[in-house]
């Protein structure tokens, strides 16, 4: 039998690792400090826990491009301060119209609509949103700290994360939320057999003038216009619009990461392909290609990493948010959306931590409401790249395969309206009643 002291320290550091479990945690570390990474910071802040953001990249980095951003994600960018503060540095819109090879509107997607769903949509350049919310985490004194690259994660257990960073600092959190991408090493801690899936599409773009386009009178931006070949997108961007974003979607097959790299080398290969079938599009897509810049061509290789079994570690000490949980191909341009629920509701629920509402409950909860929300959204997204394909291709599938315009008649609901921090006070709840 121990001695009365020890038996007593015992009890104290037991009742200190239940306890790590069962209030809302004293510090958490965040791996990854973009879109998903920063916003979490500040629904943390707002509900009082401490936090500190690691980002593997530097200060300066640029990843370029922008994001499309629905009343889901708005709305919690709206609950942390963020949407009134780049709002006006957006392209505010509501739809995305299809067309046919003829310029003939076909079809509509809503991305957003303030009568429907509370905001309209909203088109940011990544860098000015990502700006905004440095700004706001500066402001608010949330330390990040740049060049600071996870390597290892040495301890997960009850009461405390311990994980190293490329420079030898060793760090020790209650809690760790990796929010560090597709590539995710903080996944790999505890899922090192996941591995990112090409899709078998990439997206070839620019950037072009509006002004040099031929646009007619009655044609609407943002635009896909289908046609034999496929889909073509042009999409305004800047708060005026005076730049379109133009693209074409296509199968493409799967490269190494060396081939990747000499394909995004050779910008006039790219060019080269987007000019591919020039003639069969209308007027408008061969206007925006008469004028597409060599030099400006880029593409994304559409990449997800399959379901996984738990965007939990064991001890529930370490989750994961955002692309490193579930990549999303951008089809729907849901990827950057899903990541801000992810992290509203998750800070609403640390809050929240009580001994009738314990970290593994409330985890496994979150995560159960979150897979089911991403899988629909998968599907969804799977519907619009079908929807996308060459004429010939489409012929050959069903028409229940397709999207089909549901949006306008508020039928994105169950998309758009939930707010994620009412959702998570409901789960408490349920838990609470035992329904977990």
């Amino acid at each position: 039998m121990l001695p009365t002291s020890q038996t007593a320290t015992l009890n104290a550091l037991n009742q200190l690792l239940v306890m790590s479990l069962t209030t809302p945690p004293a510090h958490v570390a965040i791996i990854g400090g973009g879109l998903a990474g920063l916003t979490l910071a500040l629904a943390l802040q707002q509900v009082k826990i401490s936090c500190t953001v690691y980002e593997a990249r530097s200060a300066d980095f640029d990843q370029g491009g922008g994001v499309m951003l629905s009343p889901n994600a708005l709305r919690v960018l709206d609950s942390v301060g963020v949407y009134k503060r780049v709002r006006d540095k957006s392209l505010q819109f509501d739809v995305l119209t299809f067309t046919d090879s003829k310029g003939t509107a076909t079809d509509e997607y809503y991305f957003g609509s303030k009568s429907l769903y509370g905001y309209d949509a909203i088109r940011i350049m990544r860098k000015e949103l990502l700006d905004e919310l440095r700004l706001m985490l500066h402001e608010r004194d949330i330390p990040i700290h740049y060049s600071s690259r996870l390597t290892s994660i040495t301890h997960d257990g009850p009461g405390d994360v311990q994980f190293t960073l490329e420079n030898g600092q060793v760090v020790q959190s209650p809690l760790l939320i990796g929010a560090d991408g597709i590539h995710s090493t903080v996944r790999s801690s505890f899922l090192p057999q996941v591995k990112p899936v090409y899709a078998g599409f990439m997206g070839i773009n620019c950037v072009v003038e509006r002004a040099q386009l031929r646009i007619p009178d009655d044609f609407r931006l943002p635009a896909t216009v289908m046609a034999k070949t496929g889909a073509f997108l042009l999409v305004p961007q800047k708060p005026d619009g005076s730049e379109v974003f133009i693209g074409a979607q296509r199968r493409f097959e799967a490269q190494d990461s060396a081939g990747w790299e000499a394909l995004r080398k050779d910008q006039q290969k790219l060019h080269d392909m987007l000019q591919e079938n020039k003639s069969e599009w209308p007027d408008v897509v061969q206007s925006a290609l008469e004028v597409a810049p060599v030099d400006r061509m880029g593409f994304w290789a559409f990449h997800g990493i399959p379901p996984l079994p738990s965007w939990l570690s064991d001890s529930k000490n370490v989750i994961l948010v955002g692309d490193a949980a579930h990549a999303i191909p951008p089809t729907a341009g849901q990827g950057a959306n899903q990541a801000f629920e992810d992290v509203r509701a998750l800070a609403t629920l640390l809050s929240m931590l009580s001994p009738e509402v314990p970290l593994d409950k409330a985890a496994t909860k979150w995560q159960a409401y979150r897979q089911a929300r991403v899988k629909s959204v998968l599907e969804l997204t799977q519907q619009m790249n079908m929807k996308r394909l060459p004429e010939s291709e489409r012929a050959k599938l069903p028409p229940a395969t397709f999207w089909g315009a549901r949006g306008g008649s508020g039928g994105l609901s169950w998309l758009y309206d939930p707010d994620l921090s009412d959702e998570a006070v409901k789960w408490v709840e349920e838990i609470k009643q035992g329904n977990c």
